[in-house]
């Protein structure tokens, strides 16, 4: 996913539109639009923050299940195969968009 936003330029220092790629919820590159400098991550630090967040992204997801299970039973226990299968999925797709 990229955005646009206004940032100053370290290269040709001034203000302008920079476009900010993102790998999952990380910054993995920013480019200048007016003169294409552009500073990116190493794969390998994207890799680490990946693997360092995820811990702390599953516990976060069982304690978001917990709390719909417990508001929304039927709801939830309606939902539970397609997260079944799609959370892996999703999370494949976040891993492949990291590394590449």
């Amino acid at each position: 996913m990229a955005c646009q936003t206004e940032l100053n330029c370290l290269h040709c220092g001034s203000m302008t539109t920079h476009t900010v790629l993102y790998a999952s919820i990380y910054i993995k590159q920013i480019a200048c639009n007016r003169c294409a400098h552009s500073i990116e991550k190493p794969p390998l630090v994207l890799m680490w923050q990946y693997c360092r967040d995820l811990p702390w992204r599953a516990f976060a997801l069982t304690r978001r299940l917990k709390g719909e299970a417990l508001s929304h039973p039927i709801l939830f226990a309606s939902s539970l195969p397609k997260r079944m299968v799609y959370k892996p999925i999703e999370l494949s797709r976040e891993l492949v968009e990291v590394c590449l």
